[in-house]
């Protein structure tokens, strides 16, 4: 495009955009592509890997990739198969089986978290003592010979004989 088309084409971007008033002469530059696609870029989604790993499951057992995956696409769409009760079977046992690892991780979460937690607990401990401490030590408290809403800076109250 020529410095000249270029020109002529801002301005005829500035006299069609209506988007701030009537009058505005404002011209919005063309948007360049972004470089980076705005979804990452995914092999599977979660569901196109749990109905591959439950395929894989059903080959294991015996059925033919094709039988599996139209076997798992019926059970999925609500549609009866003869397969139906082995794609029930293998999910139950897929999903049986991911709670128990993830059962498992979160013990070793648990027992991984344990000592930071004795830690934290025997700091806040020395810090309540501390804090404890500190304020028999400063002596400070309230004035007796005035209310508890009286400027301590003012002079006190004048006792009544």
């Amino acid at each position: 495009m020529s410095h000249t088309e270029e020109l002529l084409a801002q301005i005829d971007a500035a006299v069609n955009d209506w988007t701030v008033s009537g009058d505005a002469m404002r011209c919005r530059p063309t948007a360049e592509p972004s470089p980076v696609p705005a979804v990452p870029v995914v092999r599977f989604t979660g569901r196109d890997r749990a109905r591959a790993a439950l395929v894989s499951r059903l080959v294991d057992r015996g059925l033919e990739p094709a039988a599996a995956h139209a076997a798992v696409r019926a059970a999925e769409n609500g549609e009866p198969t003869e397969h139906a009760q082995l794609v029930a079977a293998e999910a139950r046992a897929a999903v049986g089986e991911t709670v128990q690892q993830l059962g498992e991780v979160m013990r070793a979460f648990a027992r991984a978290l344990h000592p930071i937690a004795e830690a934290a607990a025997a700091v806040m401990r020395q810090l309540d003592e501390a804090l404890r401490s500190a304020s028999h030590t400063t002596g400070r408290g309230r004035h007796r010979d005035r209310p508890a809403w009286q400027s301590p800076y003012g002079p006190p109250a004048r006792r009544k004989r």
